[in-house]
């Protein structure tokens, strides 16, 4: 965990748009000093700017491997060290199985879960050289268990859940720390794409409030908001049958 964001030094990959946007100001409000990452460098220019300037633009497109391992390189030649390292890249595109087209699974799975598998394995080596640190991983509470329409993403973000949950069984070093961010509904432009009505949403501000609270805690699993992320981890451990029934009609 991070004791104190002030002069903590921090890589935010997808930094912006929607929750990892509104990472990077509360970070950047708390004291952080950021490398902000994502495709987009005018973006990225112009949120530095908006911050005070300070930070490390460091553009990345976490589809292409040799992109995240040049981000990495970059950012630890400019760092002292890195304090946390967090995943914020998604994409989403809320699709019935039936009407799944490969292209799009493949842009998700490398976006969402093949990216953090990249990510993850760069920083792991560098928080192990400097023997602590963090790493954070978002995932999505659509990865508790499979939902209607929600293929591929709900997928990749089990496997996110799943992934988290093995390097943090495989780490033994108790100082570098490992995170999984399991966010229920955001009003991002990823979930503008819902055509449903969305349970207890809440706005990106919201979420990164309880993500910088997360990071500072012991916990692994930081999800918010806990009234609706309680309901679905009790829909989680029902048995299938009784699962199903509930969901037939969704």
């Amino acid at each position: 965990m991070i004791k104190s964001f002030k002069g903590a030094h921090i890589w935010i990959l997808g930094a912006s748009s929607g929750i990892g946007l509104a990472l990077a100001r509360e970070l950047s409000d708390a004291g952080a000093i950021l490398a902000l990452s994502s495709r987009r460098r005018p973006e990225l220019n112009d949120i530095n700017e908006a911050l005070g300037g300070q930070h490390l633009v460091v553009p990345c497109d976490v589809s292409d491997a040799a992109s995240i391992e040049e981000a990495c390189n970059k950012i630890t030649k400019h760092f002292p060290r890195i304090d946390s390292a967090i995943y914020m890249a998604g994409y989403y595109n809320p699709t019935k199985f039936e009407d799944i087209e490969i292209q799009e699974v493949r842009k998700t799975i490398d976006v969402n879960l093949t990216g953090a598998f990249v990510f993850s394995t760069h920083i792991l080596k560098v928080l192990r050289k400097q023997d602590k640190g963090q790493i954070a991983l978002c995932a999505s509470v659509a990865g508790y268990r499979g939902l209607p329409n929600g293929q591929p993403y709900s997928a990749t973000k089990a496997a996110i859940i799943n992934m988290a949950e093995s390097l943090r069984i495989e780490n033994k070093n108790p100082a570098i720390d490992i995170k999984v961010i399991n966010p229920g509904f955001v009003r991002t432009p990823m979930t503008d794409k819902n055509p449903f009505k969305m349970p207890m949403i809440i706005e990106p501000e919201n979420a990164a409030k309880a993500i910088a609270s997360g990071l500072q805690s012991r916990a692994f699993e930081i999800h918010f908001p806990k009234k609706f992320t309680y309901f679905l981890k009790l829909l989680r451990i029902l048995p299938s049958w009784i699962y199903f029934r509930l969901m037939k009609d969704q």
